[in-house]
């Protein structure tokens, strides 16, 4: 395993960060940066590079503030999309989109990825999953926060690789017996028989669990995993029946974000295994004590090593995420 800083040591915090690879198998990472989550001056940054060696980040979201959750996807052509929120509150969300048509380096000027219509449309945390028709289904949500919240994971689909999106029903879940709001940020991948699985980030200290068996159109009602959950992002990418997924191991509602790892699965997702740990706290008091990238663990004692964003690349799987709302680190793994 391998690990760099894509950025770090930012001003105010960064954090919900993307990647994809690039035809020549460098990398585009984009997350969001400002003052804190939701700040009036919070845009999507963007960097490009690989091995340790990074461009200076540039905005690629333009005046739209305050910004969230990017998102990158590479359609078969080669041109690169970037979806992210825009919104003072996540029930005000919308969705835009830029597009590159050079590997990263020029974007095009934002543009609202449907019209009309407030939420969580198109993908919401990690890169939609394209199945073997070409079809891509991306992994969304929507949040109300009153005084019963309550969260909705649902499915987006699209035809024409990521240019358009036709919304599905949300996941069937009962909210009248679910512990806390619902569910949100759900991860996808297919199994070898065309079926498509789905774990959601939940208030119930468990992943929740729902298939599809119609190309995403509909999904079974949503029930909890054995699989702990934090109430916090997670990633998953399949290769035929083993799965590997990114995730916190640890239970219960806003429970902590520490440590990082990476569990694979053999059985399509029905049960999983840890395999790597990606991060973990020492304890330590002093917030710099960190080793570098190639002797080990990056330690400290401030526990957020979390929203993972895990992809296949041509010798085994590169994985994103928060290292302490101050940096974002890249690692590259090999199964």
């Amino acid at each position: 395993m391998r690990r760099d800083f894509v950025v770090r040591d930012v001003p105010g915090q960064c954090h919900g960060s993307t990647v994809c690879v690039r035809g020549d198998g460098s990398f585009v990472v984009a997350w969001f940066a400002g003052d804190h989550e939701g700040a009036a001056n919070s845009r999507i940054h963007l960097a490009t590079g690989a091995g340790g060696q990074w461009s200076d980040p540039v905005v690629v979201s333009g005046d739209l503030a305050p910004c969230w959750n990017p998102v990158l996807h590479r359609r078969v052509d080669g041109d690169l999309l970037l979806y992210f929120k825009v919104g003072a509150t996540i029930g005000a969300w919308r969705t835009w989109l830029v597009h590159s048509g050079d590997g990263g380096r020029t974007w095009s000027a934002p543009r609202p990825l449907v019209d009309g219509g407030e939420g969580g449309r198109g993908p919401v945390r990690v890169p939609p999953l394209r199945l073997s028709s070409g079809r891509l289904l991306a992994g969304a949500s929507t949040e109300t926060w009153s005084e019963r919240p309550r969260w909705d994971a649902f499915v987006d689909i699209s035809d024409d690789d990521g240019l358009t999106w036709r919304r599905t029903p949300d996941v069937p879940l009962d909210h009248d017996t679910f512990p806390g709001a619902g569910i949100i940020q759900p991860t996808l991948w297919a199994t070898p028989d065309g079926t498509v699985r789905l774990l959601a980030r939940s208030t119930s200290g468990r992943l929740v669990a729902s298939t599809s068996t119609d190309e995403g159109e509909t999904w079974s009602p949503g029930a909890p995993s054995a699989v702990p959950n934090n109430n916090s992002g997670v990633s998953a990418c399949a290769d035929g029946r083993t799965v590997h997924l990114a995730h916190n191991p640890t239970t219960g509602d806003w429970a902590s974000r520490a440590p990082l790892v990476v569990s694979v699965s053999t059985d399509d997702g029905d049960t999983w295994q840890p395999w790597l740990t990606l991060e973990e706290s020492t304890g330590a008091a002093d917030r710099e004590d960190y080793r570098p990238a190639d002797s080990g663990v990056l330690t400290t004692g401030v526990n957020e090593f979390s929203y993972p964003c895990l992809v296949r690349t041509p010798d085994g799987l590169a994985v994103t995420y928060t290292w302490q709302r101050r940096g974002i680190v890249l690692a590259l793994l090999h199964p």
